[in-house]
């Protein structure tokens, strides 16, 4: 009663419902109505089952209320199976699934009902998806021993067929193997037959036994009303077939597959077959070929990932509007957790940058042959990091224009300026990715401009047009890599908006100088202003304000030496730091 998956190459065939003829007939009637009734039942229950519908749970306790209600025990036993199929497969609780088998063997094992190897076999199955392959073979093997015990043919081969998956995961070949040709030799439903060639192609695949796969999986294309995976499995043969570079006989293969491709909907499968075709024909020095079919191969894979996005997107927004519903944060208990999502979400971003970043800088050594497929594919790795770097920009805006629906229902002033100072944050790190995107060469951020719009983005924002602020910068133009643009930029978000906050409250003009010159290998940035100064027994070291934690964190991430030089005519905040990854200048 359950469907078949794919753990890596090798398919698991789990326990398709299915009681033999006169299982039961020692016990009751079979042919009485109400046993018909309770099938019934525990059919539609299935069907409810694959189709995540908490209809199944109405349907199995119907099948189990009419079981009790005529004494039926392998009813019983059935409808507490399609409870913990349920809840195995849709709310994937382990637990209560377990429990409804183990209860389920209890009354086989009571009225010696051969049934309990079933059930044993879909615990078998539950702990197999979960890897837990030592519980799972534990029980697989307690299935088979009462399969042999009752002459069951049938469940006996599903056994087989999942003990050697399980041995195909461990890595135990030979035992593998051996469970996969054993199953073969039984004579029972022969369509799991063609399963059963496509594990074992797939097996020797794994261990490069391409001579041995070939048979197994010309086999498992065979076209037959039995064999419904026949074109998936072609890309298993085209690989094997490319391997040996032997294209005896593949023409009408090639060309199944290629129809296959083009028509199928699934996604994840058109996609294997394209990159299965494009290795083929590369393989065979048809590089215009094989191009073609990466080109299309990787076209898919985009759209697979862009719907992975999108649904991640659907299922955070769907979270938000729960959690609004459900109760109201208190203003500064949401902005500090807010802040915190942000934090460590820009960490993933950076990280997931950074490999791209570095990955995309080792495409420099390849083969005199592979030059032409090379370029094309570097082309269009930087498409796709531009295209993140998009999105990111995009994503921070859409978190800043969160956090300001967010302020505007918040009465409490320094909630709202909490928030406001975090939608800063938010907008200088979008400012960078915004930067990124459109550098034709994604090495870094030109320091000039980037500071330039960063300083007149704060004075905008926290309204000082009443005040004359006059703007100095004095930058050296660099470009900086992200992992130095990323903390350089937030302390000087920090700098600009404490002086543009505090330090002209008693005045109606001021002047804030901002240098970046570069010396060497080093590096060193000033932020000065002419306003009232900072508190005379103020200390970075001691100071509790989240702005300073900021800038004292980052600057150590820099590993810059911070100095603070204050005093009634003004303030001056001095970092000294490294330039670890020098990039070019323009």
């Amino acid at each position: 009663m359950k469907h078949l998956l794919s753990p890596f190459f090798c398919l698991v065939l789990l326990a398709f419902y299915l009681a033999p003829a006169g299982i039961n007939q020692r016990v009751q009637n079979p042919e009485a109505t109400y046993t018909k009734q309770v099938q019934h039942y525990i059919d539609t229950a299935w069907d409810y089952t694959l189709e995540e519908n908490d209809s199944a749970l109405i349907f199995a306790e119907k099948g189990l209320e009419l079981s009790k209600q005529h004494n039926y025990t392998l009813g019983i036993a059935m409808a507490l199976e399609s409870k913990g199929l349920y809840h195995e497969i849709v709310t994937g609780n382990y637990d209560l699934a377990s429990k409804h088998y183990f209860e389920g063997i209890g009354i086989c094992e009571e009225n010696n009902l051969a049934y309990a190897s079933s059930l044993y076999h879909s615990l078998g199955v539950m702990f197999h998806t979960s890897d837990n392959y030592e519980k799972a073979l534990e029980y697989y093997t307690i299935a088979y021993k009462g399969a042999l015990k009752d002459d069951d043919a049938i469940l006996q081969k599903k056994c087989l067929i999942n003990i050697g998956s399980i041995h195909s995961s461990l890595q135990n070949y030979e035992k593998a193997e051996t469970s996969m040709l054993k199953s073969l030799a039984i004579e029972a439903r022969h369509d799991l037959d063609y399963n059963v060639y496509a594990n074992l192609g797939n097996l020797y695949l794994r261990q490069e036994k391409y001579h041995e796969a070939i048979p197994y999986l010309e086999k498992s294309v065979t076209i037959h009303p039995d064999n419904l995976d026949s074109e998936k499995n072609l890309m298993y043969l085209i690989e094997a077939k490319a391997a040996l570079r032997d294209s005896t006989g593949m023409q009408s293969k090639i060309n199944r597959a290629i129809t296959e491709a083009e028509n199928i909907t699934a996604l994840r499968e058109k996609s294997n077959l394209y990159q299965a075709l494009s290795a083929y024909f590369y393989e065979f020095e048809d590089y215009k070929t094989a191009m073609d079919y990466h080109k299309k191969y990787h076209s898919i894979y985009e759209e697979i990932k862009s719907k992975q996005r999108d649904q991640t997107v659907y299922d955070l927004e769907t979270n938000y509007q729960t959690v609004k519903k459900e109760r109201q944060l208190e203003a500064k208990k949401a902005s500090e957790k807010l802040l915190i999502i942000i934090l460590v979400s820009l960490g993933i971003v950076v990280l997931m940058l950074t490999y791209f970043y570095n990955k995309n800088r080792k495409k420099n050594r390849i083969l005199a042959k592979q030059k032409t497929l090379l370029e094309n594919t570097v082309e269009e790795k930087n498409m796709l990091l531009r295209e993140i770097h998009h999105r990111v920009k995009n994503n921070l805006q859409v978190i800043s224009s969160l956090l300001s629906l967010q302020q505007r229902q918040i009465t409490d002033d320094s909630a709202s300026q909490a928030i406001q100072e975090g939608r800063d944050r938010v907008k200088a790190m979008a400012l960078i990715h915004q930067n990124l995107y459109q550098d034709t060469e994604l090495i870094g951020v030109e320091t000039s401009d980037y500071v330039n719009k960063l300083a007149n983005s704060l004075i905008k924002n926290y309204k000082v047009e009443d005040k004359a602020i006059d703007l100095r910068l004095d930058i050296d133009p660099k470009k900086l890599d992200i992992d130095t643009v990323i903390p350089l930029g937030l302390v000087v978000n920090e700098l600009i908006s404490n002086a543009l906050k505090y330090a002209f409250s008693e005045k109606a003009s001021g002047q804030v100088d901002i240098k970046l010159k570069s010396s060497g290998n080093m590096l060193s940035l000033s932020v000065a202003d002419n306003g009232k100064g900072l508190p005379k027994n103020f200390s970075i070291d001691e100071t509790t304000t989240l702005g300073f934690r900021l800038i004292k964190a980052f600057s150590e991430k820099l590993k810059a030496d911070l100095t603070v030089d204050s005093s009634e005519k003004g303030t001056t905040v001095s970092l000294v730091f490294p330039n670890v990854k020098n990039t070019k200048n323009e």
